[in-house]
C-alpha cells in the first residue's frame, strides 16, 4: 500500500519545494507593484491566482511547469516605465494583456517564429543575460547588499545591517545544501532565515494574518497616460522578453516532450487574462527545469506535482497580510530571487558557451545588455542598433535579416518619437 501511494508523498514534497520559492517571488513582485501605486492585496491575489491556474493549464498533457511573474520584467515595468516615464500601472497592465493576446495569435502563424529567429543569437543570449542580472540586482538591492552610490554605479552594503547579514547567510546556506545534493535546500534555507529573523523581532506575524482575497481590475481605473508609439515599443520589448525567457527554460528542460510553440501559446493566453486581474506578466519559472526527470502520475492529464502546486498556492491565497509583513524585512524574498536569478544566469551562460567565437561586435552587444540590465527596452534597442550598424559597416549587410532591420527601426522610432514631439 505504501509503495502504491508513495507517489502522492513524492509529488507533495516536490510541490512544497516549488511553492516555497513561488510564494516568495509572488510576494516580491507584489511589493514591486505597490511602488507603482497598486494595492498589495490586489497584486498578491492576482499573482497567486494566475500562478495556480496557469500552472495547471501549462502543465496539462506534459511535465510540470510553474508559471510565475517575471521579477526582472516586473522591475523594468515598475521602475523604468511606470515611475520614470509616468505611465499609470493600469495602462501598463492593459498593454501587457494586449501584447500577450497578440502573442497567442502570432504563435499560430509564422510571424512569431520569424521575429524570434530573425534576432541574432547574441541578441537573444544578451537579453537573457540582462534578465538574469536584473533579478540578481533586484535581490541585492532589496537586501541592501548593493546600495545606490553618488560616485559609482553601485556600492556594497555592510554586514552590520541585519537585512544584509541574514540574506547573505541564507544564500550561503542554500548554496552549501545545494552542492550537497539536498533537494530541500531552498525551503530549509528559507525556513531557517524566517525563524531567525522572526525570533530577533525584525518582522512580526500580524494580529490578523488572513484576509479575504481582493481583486484589482485595471480596466476599471484606466488613466490613459500611454501614447501609441510608446505602447508599440513597450509591447514589442515585452513580447520578445517573455518569449526569450520562457524559451530558455523550456530548452534547458529534459522533460520537454511538446513543442515550445504549444507551451508558449498557453503561457501567453494565461498571461493576457491574468494581466486583467492585476497580475504582472507571466513566464515559465526557471525552477521548473530543476525538477527531476522521473515519471509523474497524471490525473486528468495534469501532473500530480502541478496539482499540488496549484492547491498549495490556493491555500496561501488569503495570506496577503502575513506575506506583506514578511516583505517589510525582505531577507527571504531576496533569497528566493537570488536562486531564481542564478538559475536563469546558468541558462544564459549555457547559451553563451554554445556561441564559441565571440567577435568584438558581439562583445559590444553583450556589454550594452549588461549596462542596461534594468531598462530592457533601451537595452534591446541599443543592442540591436549596435549589431546592425557594426554588421553593415563590416560589409556583412547580407547577414542582416529583414525582420531584424524592421524591428530595430520600429524600436528606435518608438524611443525617439516621444522626445521629438
Amino acid at each position: 500500500m505504501n509503495e502504491r501511494y508513495g507517489w502522492i508523498g513524492a509529488a507533495l514534497c516536490r510541490a512544497f519545494v516549488l511553492v516555497c520559492a513561488a510564494v516568495l517571488v509572488l510576494t516580491a513582485t507584489a511589493a514591486l507593484l505597490t511602488r507603482a501605486g497598486m494595492p498589495f492585496a490586489g497584486a498578491y491575489t492576482g499573482g497567486v491566482l494566475a500562478a495556480a491556474v496557469g500552472t495547471l493549464i501549462v502543465s496539462r498533457n506534459g511535465a510540470t511547469r510553474v508559471l510565475l511573474p517575471s521579477p526582472a520584467i516586473t522591475a523594468w515595468l515598475v521602475y523604468e516605465e511606470i515611475i520614470a516615464r509616468g505611465i499609470a500601472w493600469q495602462d501598463a497592465l492593459i498593454v501587457s494583456a494586449v501584447t500577450a493576446l497578440i502573442g497567442v495569435l502570432l504563435m499560430r502563424t509564422v510571424f512569431m517564429g520569424r521575429m524570434i529567429d530573425g534576432l541574432p543569437p547574441v541578441i537573444r543570449t544578451g537579453l537573457l543575460l540582462s534578465l538574469a542580472l536584473g533579478i540578481l540586482t533586484q535581490a541585492a538591492q532589496a537586501a541592501r547588499i548593493l546600495l545606490p552610490s553618488p560616485w559609482a554605479l553601485t556600492m556594497g552594503g555592510m554586514l552590520s545591517d541585519p537585512l544584509t547579514y541574514f540574506t547573505l547567510v541564507g544564500i550561503l546556506l542554500v548554496l552549501l545544501l545545494y552542492v550537497q545534493q539536498k533537494t530541500t535546500a531552498l525551503p530549509v534555507g528559507i525556513g531557517i532565515i524566517l525563524l531567525l529573523t522572526w525570533g530577533e523581532g525584525f518582522w512580526e506575524i500580524p494580529a490578523a494574518p488572513f484576509l479575504q482575497p481582493a481583486f484589482v481590475l485595471p480596466m476599471e481605473t484606466m488613466v490613459g497616460t500611454l501614447d501609441i508609439p510608446a505602447a508599440i515599443g513597450l509591447g514589442i520589448t515585452l513580447l520578445i522578453a517573455l518569449t526569450v525567457e520562457s524559451t530558455a527554460v523550456l530548452a534547458a528542460d529534459v522533460r520537454c516532450v511538446r513543442t515550445a510553440d504549444s507551451v508558449l501559446t498557453r503561457v501567453f493566453a494565461v498571461s493576457g487574462i491574468a494581466s486583467l486581474i492585476g497580475a504582472a506578466p507571466l513566464i515559465i519559472a526557471p525552477i521548473s527545469a530543476a525538477l527531476p526527470a522521473a515519471e509523474e502520475r497524471h490525473i486528468g492529464g495534469i501532473p500530480s506535482t502541478a496539482m499540488w502546486v496549484a492547491l498549495l498556492l490556493l491555500l496561501l491565497l488569503p495570506c496577503a497580510p502575513l506575506l506583506a509583513a514578511l516583505a517589510e524585512f525582505p531577507a527571504a524574498p531576496a533569497l528566493a530571487l537570488t536562486v531564481l536569478g542564478l538559475m536563469l544566469l546558468r541558462h544564459a551562460l549555457v547559451q553563451l558557451r554554445i556561441t564559441t567565437s565571440l567577435t568584438l561586435r558581439d562583445t559590444a552587444v553583450l556589454a550594452v545588455f549588461v549596462l542596461t540590465s534594468y531598462d530592457l527596452q533601451t537595452g534591446l534597442t541599443l543592442a540591436l542598433l549596435t549589431w546592425v550598424l557594426l554588421t553593415a559597416a563590416g560589409g556583412a549587410h547580407h547577414h542582416i535579416h529583414r525582420s531584424t532591420a524592421v524591428l530595430t527601426a520600429v524600436l528606435v522610432l518608438s524611443q525617439l518619437f516621444p522626445q521629438l514631439r
